[in-house]
């Protein structure tokens, strides 16, 4: 075999005017936008599937962080039961101090495991009222506190994780 022969020839093309290549694909600028209209596609699209999962990730540590609030709540009624037992027991057998302090260390173990949980008491000594944590259920007379103060706590609140669980029931200074 010839050297002549293994040389592969460009296929023949007919004669084009010059100019008409252009006419019959893409420019090379238009490929470029095009590129750049799939570049700016792809980049949003990788962003919002990144802004996807951190929804999902904070979606999910609030399932575990809040997950629990209706059992807690329920935990909520046996621990207003312990607190009246406690104040019957004060008034019912005040000689009674180691039934009475029993109570009041079961009554601590369970506000020390509520808080295990995220669960604490919204104050409501020497503080304003703030219906955002507390619940009026009236207003008293008392010329020792300012208007607008919380004057006893009628039943405890409590938050979970600093969102508010349940209310704390209070009367107000008028």
């Amino acid at each position: 075999m010839s050297d002549e022969n293994n040389i592969m020839e460009a296929p023949e093309t007919p004669d084009m005017p010059e100019g008409a290549e252009a006419q019959a694909g893409p420019s090379i600028d238009e490929l470029r936008a095009q590129v750049e209209d799939y570049k700016d596609r792809y980049l949003r699209a990788m962003a919002e599937m990144d802004n996807m999962k951190k929804r999902q990730q904070r979606q999910h540590e609030e399932i575990i962080k809040f997950g629990k609030e209706s059992v807690l709540k329920d935990f909520l009624l046996v621990f207003d039961a312990l607190e009246k037992s406690i104040v019957s027991a004060q008034d019912m057998y005040p000689d009674d101090e180691p039934f009475i302090t029993g109570l009041q260390m079961i009554e601590r173990l369970m506000l020390d495991t509520l808080k295990r949980h995220g669960v604490e008491p919204i104050q409501t000594k020497d503080v304003a009222f703030d219906p955002n944590f507390h619940e009026a259920m009236m207003q008293v007379s008392r010329p020792d506190l300012a208007p607008g103060t919380v004057a006893d706590e009628v039943e405890k609140g409590f938050l979970l994780n600093g969102r508010v669980l349940r209310p704390a029931k209070v009367t107000v200074a008028a």
